[in-house]
């Protein structure tokens, strides 16, 4: 079974009152997407939480109860880069009832030239696991 460090965090509009749009990003690149989603595309990022998204292989949401994880849908693209000539790889996630929509705009920054070689989209299924919030100590 394997295991990724992701941050769960609610992504909205600066401002806006609104409860905003929930988002799984991994922690290894939390930081430069934070600061992405507020200095280009005017977001705010609040309630971020670290914890660990494991993939349904070994069924380990038969360990926990309903309200104790997040159904998140892991999806990687396999990209190729004329400039570079070789494939990269893309990994984003995303709550499962959410995943085909946002899927689909994810890809979307994938298309254009370098579209005439086919990238490759695998996907997992796993789950985000809740973990209390920490107050803060004195």
């Amino acid at each position: 079974m394997s295991s990724q460090k992701i941050v769960r965090c609610t992504l909205r509009r600066k401002g806006s009152a609104g409860p905003g749009q929930v988002r799984y990003v991994p922690l290894e690149i939390f930081g430069l997407w934070e600061h992405l989603m507020a200095s280009k595309h005017g977001f705010e990022v609040v309630e971020p939480r670290a914890s660990l998204w494991l993939d349904m292989e070994d069924s380990p949401e038969a360990a926990y109860t309903q309200n104790q994880y997040d159904r998140v849908v892991e999806v990687t693209a396999f990209v190729y880069s004329a400039r570079d000539d070789m494939f990269t790889r893309a990994r984003r996630y995303f709550r499962a009832d959410e995943a085909e929509q946002l899927k689909r705009i994810f890809l979307s920054h994938y298309t254009g030239e370098e579209a005439r070689i086919q990238t490759q989209v695998h996907e997992r299924t796993g789950i985000w696991l809740v973990r209390e919030a920490i107050v803060g100590s004195a």
